[in-house]
């Protein structure tokens, strides 16, 4: 929630104090500030954050150069409050709806208990369900949230720390806690009841389990495997269904009569999955980011580090927006694959895609793919 800093000076139109707002307590209205959003509906549209009390909202939302972390592509700012303490806030989302409001104490921190005792005398239910592996380190928390007339959600609370005077919070959506970035993953715990012992969320960054399941769907030997040998792989994946089913991907210049959906999530980070190949053979795999992630990740170096040769035999056609670049894949002890790293670049942003092709093969070239050592390739 750094990225809220640059909203400070924001703080100079802070709504004024009124008698009553001096004599209650800043995390009673802020307990009220969470229901009138939570209450309202959600998602909700950008004018209905407009009738949550204690805020005063700049203009209209804007669409960013460059989406946040969390993908939210719009925002809003304001500013509040509370009995006394100056708070600035930005509300994230999508064209149509808000789905986070990000707010950061430039006053007097507050402190979990006293919020979350709050936040249950106005009606909601709470349960940590988030918090750092060291117990006292200064990272953020992050509650369950719901409630009688109440949508489901989370509200984080991230305490002052050292280079970081105030208190920060936000308030999400939705059943599935917000997204960890990859440096975050090996610091937190989703095991936080008392006497449990805190696990990290995974000890592998997303784009190194994203490896270590590519490498695990290679075909051993000179063969390629079946679809029973498929679901027993060690790749994390969830196959939809009992088997193959009949599927047309010639939208995807996939040849292959059958398929099976399936899902993975490695290190927090969502893919969906088809196979495809003949009823007694997979020989296609791909995989498709659902959400995106900060730019900069060396998947095929990670795979290359695993033993396996990498090597570019042809890039894609040129796009400002995308690669789509074909690398093989060869080891002593595996079937030689190609495969096809598709990313989709939104600012520092990131959307991966792979096709991975156990037979060896390409596809069909387009007459705008380069040869490596050509056109940029």
């Amino acid at each position: 929630m750094k990225y809220l800093l640059s909203v400070a000076a924001a703080a100079s139109v802070l709504i004024p104090l009124t008698s009553s707002a001096q004599s209650s307590k800043a995390e009673d209205e802020f307990a009220g500030m969470a229901k009138a959003y939570y209450g309202m509906g959600l998602p909700a549209p950008w004018e209905g954050i407009e009738k949550i009390p204690g805020l005063k909202w700049g203009p209209a939302h804007k669409e960013l150069t460059n989406c946040l972390p969390n993908g939210d592509c719009f925002a809003r700012q304001g500013v509040a409050s509370l009995a006394g303490r100056n708070f600035v806030v930005v509300a994230s989302g999508a064209r149509t709806m808000v789905v986070n409001i990000l707010i950061r104490n430039m006053s007097t921190p507050i402190g979990d208990s006293l919020i979350v005792a709050a936040l249950g005398r106005a009606g909601f239910t709470t349960a940590l369900a988030r918090c750092p592996v060291r117990s006292g380190s200064g990272g953020t928390n992050w509650y369950r949230v719901g409630g009688s007339g109440l949508a489901d959600g989370f509200i984080s609370i991230q305490p002052a720390g050292p280079g970081r005077p105030n208190e920060g919070y936000t308030f999400s959506q939705g059943t599935e806690l917000p997204a960890l970035q990859p440096a975050q993953l090996a610091l937190y715990s989703e095991q936080c009841a008392a006497g449990v012992e805190r696990k990290v969320v995974s000890t592998s960054k997303p784009h190194e389990a994203l490896a270590e399941a590519v490498v695990a769907l290679l075909a051993r030997g000179a063969a390629l495997y079946d679809w029973k040998s498929l679901a027993s792989l060690a790749t994390g994946i969830a196959w939809n269904g009992d088997g193959p089913k009949p599927t047309d991907l010639t939208s995807r210049g996939d040849a292959n009569p059958v398929g099976q959906t399936g899902s993975v999530t490695l290190a927090g980070r969502k893919f969906s999955a088809m196979a495809s190949g003949t009823p007694t053979q997979v020989r296609i795999i791909y995989l498709d980011e659902t959400g995106r992630h900060p730019k900069g990740e060396h998947m095929l170096g990670v795979v290359y580090e695993k033993g396996i040769a990498v090597r570019l035999v042809r890039c894609g056609p040129v796009y400002t927006e995308s690669t789509n670049n074909w690398y093989s894949l060869q080891s002593a002890g595996t079937k030689a694959a190609n495969i096809r790293q598709s990313i989709n670049y939104d600012g520092n942003n990131v959307t991966d895609s792979y096709e991975l092709r156990l037979d060896g093969t390409l596809p069909n070239r387009d007459p705008r793919d380069r040869n490596p050592g050509t056109n940029g390739c």
